[in-house]
């Protein structure tokens, strides 16, 4: 009885061995290709097998789980769901029943991603290719999972999760990274990178991006990154400590975000971002402005640094990627006098003048030049309708504050600082001692040729000298004349010939008085 017993345990054994073995064969042995299109180069994509089974014009049959998972511990994670829809389930195949009811790309199915990839078993493949696209051989008919597993560069996102029934199938990853440009309104080039400004003058700048495709993420870290040089006053009209931002989203204003500064830095944080996912693709515009300061004075060129921190992984929430800096530059300009005499023969400028004194106009000589000290600002201030400039120079800048003359100095050199480009007239009010003022007034042209970049052209005809671009403008006086003199030879013979007036008269006079003696 005993020996029976152990015979029938053995039989059972042996048919449960048999059947497993069955199972094991029945899974299919097709070879499939799973490719990935992905615009970025660097990725690695692994595929791991959730259901086998057996594909049928289009649709899996005989659902069982794949190698890729521990279908045990998926099914439970699944069932233990907040409001699960898999609470009923007992197998492979009613979890894919419950799959089947889910739309694509449905956030059930990125939630359901989400669980298997926790649970991964044998990866069924892995892409090897550098660049899109990306390549994956498997064996097995079945529902793949898979998993973008490189190491993602600063300017990359992760694919998220990708669900996918395998006979060959192609798709593209949802990894598309977000841009910002930035651009100076009104710019002198017409890219929007370079422009000049007198000192005192307020920048616009503009700063453009799309709202991300945000599939697969439960929340999303977009913040704007901006650093200005020390020559820009980042404008705070309200006068709350951080710089005054405008923010459209698809052309509606967009109010929930969160400036923080730290002097020429700040921060834009996008509030609860993630609540923009339906407007996948309209234009995010920023607008803001700073005012070009007195550091300007001192320097080439001042910069504007922008760039954007996203998420950039759907299955990692602390992964953030960074766009490349996007750099606008912001310039001023100096007109240096260089007075000289020419004292000598040839090309050769001898002699350098100091204490010439002028004043600068602007381009139909209505307005005339001033810094102000208090401000820091360059000024031009109008002719009054009817007045002349030499009125102007009677009154106001002997004493008065409205407008700046400058003196050369024993080289000399003068120089009106804090300039936009354009055209400007040099009026010289004193001459040095023993030359002539000059008759008419100097044109001066300030120019600027950029690059693509924005940057300046140093080929142009404008230079750079002690860290500042200027126009340098040679200007001649010359030496008052030696005129001949003529009061002293006309004065001597008036001398002789009133001398020799009187002794004939004495002659005459003798002469008389003999004749009438005579008589």
């Amino acid at each position: 009885m005993k020996h029976t017993k152990k015979l029938v345990s053995l039989l059972l054994a042996l048919i449960m061995v048999f059947a497993l073995s069955i199972s094991a064969f029945a899974a299919n042995t097709n070879k499939h290709t799973i490719t990935i299109t992905n615009e970025k180069s660097g990725h690695t994509y692994t595929a791991y097998q959730v259901f086998s089974g057996d594909i049928t014009g289009g649709k899996l049959t005989n659902i069982a789980w794949g190698s890729g998972v521990n279908g045990d511990a998926v099914l439970a994670a699944l069932k233990a769901l907040d409001n699960s829809p898999y609470a009923d389930c007992k197998d492979a195949m009613d979890v894919a029943g419950v799959l089947a009811g889910f739309k694509n790309d449905s956030e059930q199915l990125d939630a359901f991603a989400k669980v298997v990839s926790k649970y991964l078993g044998t990866e069924a493949g892995h892409s090897s290719e550098n660049a899109s696209p990306y390549t994956i051989n498997v064996t097995g008919d079945g529902y793949y999972f898979v998993k973008d597993t490189g190491t993602l560069g600063s300017d990359d996102a992760a694919t998220k999760y990708i669900l996918r029934v395998v006979e060959d199938v192609t798709v593209a990853a949802k990894a598309k990274t977000p841009t910002i440009d930035k651009i100076i309104v009104d710019a002198d080039d017409n890219k929007g990178n370079g422009t000049a400004v007198d000192v005192g003058s307020v920048v616009d700048f503009k700063l453009t991006s799309k709202v991300p495709a945000m599939d697969g993420y439960d929340s999303y870290t977009y913040i704007v990154n901006d650093t200005m040089s020390a020559g820009l006053t980042p404008v705070d009209k309200d006068k709350d400590g951080k710089i005054d931002v405008a923010i459209t989203i698809g052309g509606n204003d967009y109010t929930d975000f969160t400036v923080a500064q730290n002097e020429q830095s700040f921060t834009i944080t996008f509030n609860n971002f993630i609540n923009q996912k339906a407007n996948v693709d309209k234009e995010i515009i920023i607008t803001y402005s700073a005012t070009l300061n007195e550091n300007a004075l001192n320097t080439d060129k001042e910069t504007n640094t922008v760039h954007l921190e996203y998420s950039n992984d759907p299955n990692n929430s602390t992964s953030k990627g960074k766009t490349p800096d996007k750099i606008v530059y912001v310039y001023d300009f100096d007109i240096v006098i260089d007075k000289f005499t020419d004292d000598k023969t040839g090309e050769e400028r001898d002699t350098r003048l100091a204490n010439a004194k002028f004043v600068l106009l602007n381009s139909d000589k209505s307005k005339y030049y001033y810094y102000n000290e208090t401000t820091k600002a360059v000024e031009w201030n109008a002719l009054a309708e009817g007045e002349k400039l030499e009125d102007v120079l009677a009154t106001g800048y002997q004493g008065t504050t409205n407008i700046t003359e400058v003196t050369t100095d024993a080289n000399g050199t003068a120089k009106f600082q804090g300039l936009d480009t354009g055209t400007y007239y040099l009026h010289e009010t004193a001459a040095p001692a023993g030359y002539n003022v000059l008759a008419g007034d100097v044109e001066v042209i300030i120019t600027a040729t950029y690059k693509a970049d924005g940057t300046i052209d140093t080929s142009s005809a404008t230079s750079t000298a002690n860290g500042q671009y200027q126009q340098t403008k040679p200007v001649e006086n010359r030496a008052g004349s030696l005129l001949p003199s003529t009061g002293g030879i006309g004065t001597t013979i008036f001398y002789i010939l009133g001398g020799l007036l009187a002794v004939g008269a004495v002659v005459l006079l003798v002469t008389k008085r003999r004749m009438n003696a005579e008589r």
